[in-house]
């Protein structure tokens, strides 16, 4: 192109850098002309940079993370690309992958397995820019992160389900080392106590379907069963929904249910599925955001912290108690 112009390379070099140089107009009615494209693997060897962002998250057939991929992705712009990992709740597959990507990726978008006191330096040996997107380490306002109002969802699951006129609630759990865990947990629980009732049917599971599944039949194995359920995320409530079938109870006349995170197809389910909806592709799109923000700013940028809302969408799950 140079040569089409009449000028130095370096003369292209200046303009694409966004530099003033002689014969502006006829580099970029050449630009049109010969539809020229500036070399990416030149231009990101020389700033050092790859122009891939990593996603990592822990099971991408939860549709819960595909929805942050596809909100990262639509964030992400047409000068980056998105590099998906997905580690299948293996801590020792999260580990290799960090150590993988170093070199390879400029930052990482991704949801934590390691949330435990080792998780800060942990994530801290890799040297990359890291933003967390659903759970967070301990002390882990050292990194940017996007969050759900996982305690004020649960809270107004339970609050809910109250408000219908029942007492015997249980909550089918994932596990209290998670973020989302532990503070949906802890909001079915401080809703219960402001209505003076005890958390006698809590089951802590693993965020799986076969755990929702499991988690249902070992409720209906008690002497006596409860009146409503609360699932704490998407996987488990098609469990619970699949173990009530398989007993023949019916929702809602026998069984109360209401789910964290909606489906695309609770609507079409029979009842449809009350749930406590969220914004996942915002968490993925804020979260791209923060990265290229760090990305164009440098180390000098302080942690970012966001948290997304939660609605309750009422449907046809719930009900009040059969003995009412």
């Amino acid at each position: 192109m140079a040569k089409h112009v009449g000028v130095s390379v370096a003369t292209i070099s200046r303009h694409l850098s966004g530099f003033t140089v002689r014969n502006e107009e006829k580099i970029r009615q050449a630009i049109i002309d010969l539809n020229y494209r500036p070399s990416a693997a030149a231009r990101n060897l020389k700033s050092g940079r790859t122009g891939i962002i990593a996603i990592v998250v822990p099971d991408i057939t939860n549709p819960f993370f595909a929805s942050i991929v596809e909100g990262a992705e639509s964030a992400v712009g047409d000068d980056r690309m998105i590099l998906l990992v997905n580690t299948g709740d293996s801590r020792e597959r999260e580990e290799k992958a960090l150590t993988q990507l170093f070199g390879r990726v400029d930052g990482v978008i991704m949801a934590p397995l390691t949330e435990d006191e080792e998780g800060p330096s942990f994530f801290s040996q890799f040297g990359l820019p890291i933003v967390f997107v659903d759970r967070v380490t301990r002390n882990g306002e050292r990194f940017s992160s996007v969050l759900t109002d996982n305690s004020r969802g649960a809270s107004i699951a339970t609050d809910y389900l109250i408000g219908l006129g029942h007492k015997k609630i249980a909550m089918i759990s994932g596990p209290l080392t998670t973020t989302p865990g532990k503070r949906r947990a802890d909001g079915f629980r401080a809703s219960l106590k402001k209505a003076s009732l005890t958390p006698q049917y809590f089951i802590e599971s693993d965020f799986s379907q076969a755990g929702g599944y499991a988690s249902m039949c070992a409720l209906f194995e008690r002497d006596e069963a409860p009146t409503a359920v609360f699932t704490a995320n998407n996987l488990m409530t098609i469990g619970a929904l699949h173990a009530l079938r398989d007993r023949g109870v019916h929702v809602p006349h026998q069984i109360s249910i209401i789910g964290f995170d909606d489906l695309d197809f609770a609507e079409l389910i029979s009842p449809p599925l009350t749930v406590i909806a969220r914004d996942a592709r915002l968490q993925g799109s804020l979260a791209m955001q923060m990265m290229i923000k760090y990305l164009a700013t440098g180390v000098s940028t302080p942690p970012e912290h966001s948290m997304v809302d939660v609605q309750l969408v009422e449907r046809g799950s719930c009900a009040p108690p059969r003995e009412m």
